[in-house]
């Protein structure tokens, strides 16, 4: 997909992008109906549902930060636009779902822990996180022109992959208030088979979302770039 022209991919995108919105609302609307119905956890009553909005958030920043990362590392060595586009159109998304992820967190630590925050690995690694992610988007915007931004961004994006592993093993390597994994474990997951099923239903509801809002952001940087092109050609 790196290899593709960017204006074709923009394009494809952009076609299936009203098809992804529908599917998406229709699986938000899925999950809000099985949250609404699954009953209370014994020890922490009905804050423990806010963890379908939680987790899938979690998991998203990380995995666009990973996708960010590894398109930058392509950007800069082949030199794809492509790739760099990629990288800036997830740059937001990402934000947004790492600012998600603090705030729900906090709500349930509170809720559940007596506290909002605590300055352990977990949480701290992923406000790390989302200030990388915050630095990235500032630096797309304070270069006049786009490719020097992107290769600034970059380079940021490619040391930020060094607090990934940091914020998914926080948990294992050092003490925490934090739970630690009940989906992707050795044994399987330890959750019940009606949260597991609401919950992925409610991380593929939230990645459609966001797909659509990539798919949007990444028609968006491409038809400015046309224009620029196109001002510094009649210049």
């Amino acid at each position: 997909m790196l290899a593709i022209n960017p204006n074709i991919l923009s394009r494809f995108l952009n076609s299936i992008s009203q098809f992804v919105i529908i599917l998406s609302v229709f699986l938000i609307c899925v999950a809000g109906v099985l949250i609404f119905f699954l009953e209370n956890d014994y020890y922490q009553g009905i804050s423990f549902k806010i963890m379908f909005i939680h987790v899938p958030a979690a998991w998203l920043s990380l995995m666009f930060f990973f996708i960010m990362g590894t398109s930058s590392i392509i950007g800069i060595v082949f030199k794809s636009p492509t790739a760099f586009t990629i990288a800036r159109s997830l740059s937001p998304i990402g934000l947004l779902m790492s600012i998600l992820v603090i705030i729900t967190g906090s709500i349930w630590g509170n809720l559940t822990w007596g506290t909002y925050w605590v300055w352990d690995a977990r949480l701290t690694s992923m406000l790390i996180l989302a200030f990388i992610y915050l630095g990235h988007n500032l630096l797309l915007f304070s270069f006049e022109h786009f490719q020097k931004a992107d290769f600034a961004a970059s380079i940021l994006a490619i040391i930020g992959l060094v607090n990934l592993p940091i914020v998914k093993f926080s948990v294992d390597w050092w003490t925490t208030l934090h739970q630690g994994s009940s989906v992707f474990k050795i044994g399987g997951p330890s959750l019940t088979t009606d949260y597991l099923i609401t919950l992925l239903i409610g991380f593929f509801a939230l990645f459609l979302l966001c797909f659509y809002w990539f798919a949007s952001i990444f028609y968006i940087i491409i038809e400015n770039r046309k224009i620029e092109r196109a001002k510094l050609f009649n210049d």
